[in-house]
C-alpha cells in the first residue's frame, strides 16, 4: 500500500527529494536559532517586548530550545506508530503554526507560544530526520548525506544572520518580522516534497509490512523488487529482527540493567553522550550571542560585532562542507576527536587573548572565534547526529533517537538560558569553562566510541553483539577506513551464532 506519490522517477530523483526533505528540516533549526541573534537588540524589537535583556532575553530565546526537548519526548511515544514520514510531516505543521505565530506576534506571551509551537515541531523533525536519511542510505554514502543536514543548520543560520543584518537598517516592524517569517518558505515548500518521499524501508519491516519495504528499497535504489541488493538488505534485517525480539517485548528495566543482549543501554549512553557534547563544547555562545558577546567581551560596536558575527556564520558553513564530502573517508572517532581538540585549542586561546586585556589581543581573539566555528562545522555540528542515527539497534532506533536528541536540546535550553549572564558576570573566565569541556568530551570519545563508517547498519550490529567491554573505543579497532574495501563481509549469522551460545 503506497502513502506516498510517485511523482518523480525512481533512484536518484526519489533519493534527491528525500535528501532536500531532510536538508529542509535542519535549515529550519538553523533558521530559529540565528533569527533572534542580530534583532535581539534593535530598538524596534526591544521597543516592541518591553526592553528584555539578561534573564528575560535569555528565556525569549530558549524557549525554543525547550519546546524542542519536548519535541523529542513526545517523539518517543509517537514516533513508532506514526512512522518516519508522518512524524516529520506533523513536525513540519507544527513549525508552520509556529513561525506563524512569532511573525504576528505583538506581545511576549504570543511570542513564547510560538517559539515553544516552533520547537515541538523542531524536535520531533531533529529525533526523526537522520535516523530516516540513515535508514535509506547506502553504507559508501550514509554518512555525507546525514552529515549533510546539521550542515543545514549552518546555511539556515548564515542566511538569518545576513538577512537579519539587511533588516536592521528599517526601523519599522519590518526590521524584525522579515527575518523570522522567511523561513515560511522552507517549512511550506518541505511540507508539499514530504509527500513524494517514500516510507523508511527499516520502519516498514519493523511493522511486518515486508512487501511494502521490498517496494520502497526498489525505488529508493532503481532496482526490481527481487534485485540481490533488495533481497539480502531484507534477509539481514529479518535475522537481525530474530536476534533482537520484537520492540513491544523489550524490558526497559533490563536495558537499565545492562541484560539485554544488545548492550542497548551502552548504545543510549553513546547517544546521550555524542549529542551532549554537541552543546557542552560551547557552540551557542557563539550563535545566539555572538554579536553580544563582541560587544561585551572584546569591546567592539554594534555594527562591527554585527558584521563579524555574519562572518563568523559564513565560515561555520564553509567548512560544514568537509563531513559533507569526506566524513566516509575520514571516520567518526578521528572526527570527534580532532573537532573537540580545535575548539579546545580555540576557547583557550580566546581565554588568554581576553585576560591579557589589551586593545590588540582583545582584537587578536576574534581569529579564534572563527576557528572555534571552522572545528565545529567540519566535525562536532554533525557528526554527533550521524552518529546517533547509526549505533541503535532497529527496534530501539525510534526511542533511542528521541532519547539521545533530547539530551541536545536540554543541553541546547541551559546554554542558551544562562550564557547572558554568565558572559556578563565572568567575562572572560567563561571560555575556560569551555576550554575544559571540548577537552573532557576528546577523551570520553576516545574512550567510548567504536569506528562505524563505512558499515550497513546491519553490520555495525556486530560490533555491539561480539562483544561486552566499558571501552569500546580502544577495544574495537579495525584496519583504516581506506582499506575497508578489501574487508571480507561480516558474518550476522557467526556473530549471533556466538552470541546465543554466550547466552
Amino acid at each position: 500500500m503506497k502513502s506516498y506519490y510517485e511523482l518523480l522517477g525512481p533512484g536518484r530523483p526519489t533519493r534527491t527529494v528525500l535528501t532536500l526533505t531532510c536538508l529542509f528540516s535542519f535549515i529550519l533549526y538553523g533558521f530559529e536559532q540565528g533569527a533572534l541573534a542580530n534583532i535581539q537588540n534593535h530598538p524596534v524589537f526591544q521597543s516592541q517586548f518591553g526592553h528584555p535583556s539578561g534573564n528575560y532575553l535569555g528565556i525569549i530565546v530558549s524557549v525554543y530550545n525547550l519546546g524542542s526537548f519536548f519535541g523529542c519526548i513526545v517523539n518517543f511515544f509517537i514516533g513508532d506508530k506514526l512512522g518516519r514520514r508522518k512524524t516529520v510531516w506533523v513536525g513540519f505543521t507544527l513549525v508552520i503554526i509556529g513561525i506563524t505565530l512569532q511573525t504576528s506576534s505583538y506581545s511576549v506571551v504570543q511570542l513564547f507560544f510560538g517559539r515553544f509551537i516552533s520547537g515541538l515541531g523542531t524536535g520531533m523533525e531533529t529525533s526523526t530526520v537522520p535516523m530516516f536519511q540513515a535508514e535509506v542510505a547506502g553504507a559508501h554514502n550514509r554518512g555525507g548525506l546525514v552529515a549533510a543536514e546539521p550542515q543545514g543548520v549552518a546555511l539556515g543560520i548564515t542566511i538569518s544572520y545576513w538577512i537579519g543584518y539587511g533588516c536592521s537598517k528599517r526601523h519599522d516592524q519590518t526590521s524584525w518580522r522579515l527575518p523570522v517569517g522567511i523561513q515560511m518558505l522552507f517549512a511550506v515548500l518541505a511540507w508539499f516534497m514530504l509527500f513524494l518521499c517514500p516510507e523508511s524501508p527499516r520502519w516498514l519491516m519493523k511493522k511486518g509490512r515486508v512487501e511494502d519495504a521490498r517496494n520502497c528499497l526498489a525505488r529508493i535504489n532503481n532496482v526490481p523488487k527481487d534485485d540481490p541488493l533488495v533481497n539480502k538488505c531484507i534477509d539481514d534485517i529479518l535475522y537481525l529482527q530474530e536476534i533482537e525480539g520484537e520492540g513491544e517485548k523489550i524490558s526497559w528495566r533490563d536495558i537499565a540493567r545492562g541484560r539485554d543482549a544488545m548492550h542497548a543501554r551502552y548504545r543510549l549512553f553513546l547517544c546521550v553522550m555524542v549529542q551532549f557534547w554537541n552543546q557542552y563544547g560551547g557552540v551557542n555562545l557563539v550563535v545566539y550571542y555572538v554579536p553580544l558577546v563582541l560587544e561585551t567581551n572584546v569591546g567592539m560596536n554594534t555594527n562591527m560585532s554585527t558584521i563579524l558575527g555574519g562572518c563568523i556564520m559564513v565560515t561555520f558553513f564553509v567548512f560544514g562542507f568537509i563531513p559533507t564530502l569526506w566524513l566516509d573517508r575520514i571516520g567518526r572517532r578521528f572526527a570527534l576527536i580532532g573537532g573537540s581538540l580545535g575548539q579546545m585549542l580555540s576557547m583557550m586561546m580566546i581565554t588568554i587573548l581576553l585576560r591579557v586585556g589589551s586593545k590588540s589581543t582583545s582584537a587578536a581573539a576574534v581569529a579564534f572565534f572563527f576557528t572555534y566555528m571552522a572545528f565545529f562545522g567540519t566535525a562536532m555540528n554533525c557528526v554527533p547526529w550521524v552518529y546517533v542515527s547509526e549505533v541503535l539497534p532497529l527496534q530501539l532506533r525510534s526511542k533511542g533517537n528521541a532519547i539521545g536528541i533530547s539530551s541536545n536540546w536540554i543541553s541546547n535550553f541551559v546554554i542558551a538560558m544562562i550564557t547572558p549572564i554568565v558572559t556578563k558576570n565572568l567575562g572572560w573566565k567563561t571560555y575556560i569553562i569551555f576550554t575544559l569541556t571540548n577537552g573532557a568530551a576528546a577523551v570520553m570519545f576516545y574512550l567510548f566510541c567504536p569506528e562505524t563508517g563505512n558499515r550497513t547498519l546491519e553490520d555495525i550490529e556486530a560490533i555491539f553483539l561480539n562483544h561486552n567491554t566499558l571501552f569500546y573505543g580502544i577495544s574495537h579497532f579495525d584496519r583504516p577506513l581506506a582499506d575497508l574495501d578489501e574487508k571480507p563481509e561480516i558474518s550476522h549469522i557467526e556473530s549471533a551464532s556466538k552470541l546465543l551460545e554466550s547466552s
